[in-house]
């Protein structure tokens, strides 16, 4: 190489291998921050070996947990049948105390009742002559001649004194 190597012939160098550095790119690296910068990038992404974990670490790694655990004790956990019949009574007595206690304070019940209706339908309804769809003309055109010549001459009776 020359004497005065460029950045892209170290930087081609640092990319071949950045750990072994021929001579001429080690003095470059010295004078060039940027090609400094760029081996320590490609140091940075090479990989390392995963640490290795002794033998029989994982197959004895569940009893050394339990032992890190505290013991159980067994005298004051559990508590006596007696104290257990105790509460569950205490909680009936106050559920059916409040139960009987709402159902005092509710009113009695009032229930509305219709009177017997007719059996008959013409007692609820009146009569009407005319329906409220139906026009006088049209009744007196459903009319046989004869009933409808009476009604004009009622008309004309009433109207004319």
């Amino acid at each position: 190489m020359s004497e005065r190597l460029s950045c892209q012939q170290a930087l081609n160098a640092i990319e071949a291998g950045p750990l072994d550095l021929p001579e001429d790119v080690l003095a470059h690296l010295d004078t060039c921050a940027a090609c400094r910068e760029a081996r320590v990038l490609w140091l940075a992404q090479e990989e390392a070996p995963p640490p290795l974990a002794p033998s029989g670490y994982f197959e004895r790694l569940p009893q050394r947990v339990l032992r890190k655990l505290p013991s159980r004790r067994t005298n004051g956990t559990l508590h006596h049948p007696v104290l257990w019949l105790a509460a569950a009574g205490l909680a009936l007595a106050l559920g059916v105390g409040g139960y009987l206690a709402g159902r005092v304070q509710n009113a009695p019940v009032v229930e509305a009742t219709l009177a017997k209706p007719p059996t008959d339908l013409n007692e609820l309804m009146p009569e009407s002559p005319f329906e409220e769809d139906e026009d006088p003309i049209s009744q007196l055109s459903e009319l046989s001649p004869e009933d409808a010549e009476l009604v004009l001459q009622r008309l004309e009776s009433t109207t004319h004194p």
